[in-house]
């Protein structure tokens, strides 16, 4: 683990990310806020997942609520594991949600987040922006992997939200967990 600055810790996997090229693509603006262009093609998409579901004390589960498309899928976390904040989660033990687009949903510790944006790899989910509560201002979507290459950068943001998850970062807990 290295620090940014004297005062923000990051994971190693958000160290080195590099600048997304590129527009940023547009979402809807209906909840679950989809990605509406440059979304992932087809096995760019199921590579994406296949890489999720070796997450370590993860599991890649059909995510079934309301507000979501069908082929949504969820990573949640093991439950003796989820040691993290409340605002980690999105439901239950989960913490990142893979859209039939490409893109996720995550969240992240506020700033690793802002680094991410900064990035170009994503943005606050627009509902977070108009409602207070429901969604925590640290949800952010991630841009669905254009190509393969891309897929790796999105595997280490969805690595990070891990750690938020567990509340800990290589065996360093992370403030306010339950650890």
């Amino acid at each position: 683990m290295r620090t940014r600055s004297r005062d923000l810790w990051f994971p190693d996997e958000l160290e080195g990310l590099p600048s997304r090229d590129g527009p940023t693509p547009r979402l809807a603006v209906s909840f679950p806020c989809l990605q509406v262009e440059d979304t992932a093609p087809e096995p760019v998409h199921a590579l994406l997942l296949a890489k999720l579901s070796r997450l370590p004390a993860c599991q890649l589960v059909p995510y079934e609520h309301r507000g979501y498309p069908n082929r949504t899928m969820v990573v949640v976390l093991d439950e003796d594991l989820a040691c993290g904040q409340p605002e980690a989660f999105i439901r239950g033990t989960a913490f990142a949600v893979v859209r039939p687009d490409g893109s996720c949903e995550l969240r992240l510790r506020p700033e690793w987040a802002a680094f991410v944006v900064r990035q170009g790899w994503g943005t606050i989910h627009p509902l977070a922006r108009y409602m207070s509560g429901p969604i925590p201002p640290q949800t952010l979507i991630i841009f669905a992997p254009r190509a393969p290459d891309e897929i790796p950068i999105i595997v280490r943001i969805v690595r990070s939200a891990l750690w938020y998850a567990r509340g800990e970062v290589r065996g360093v807990p992370l403030p306010d967990t339950r650890w």
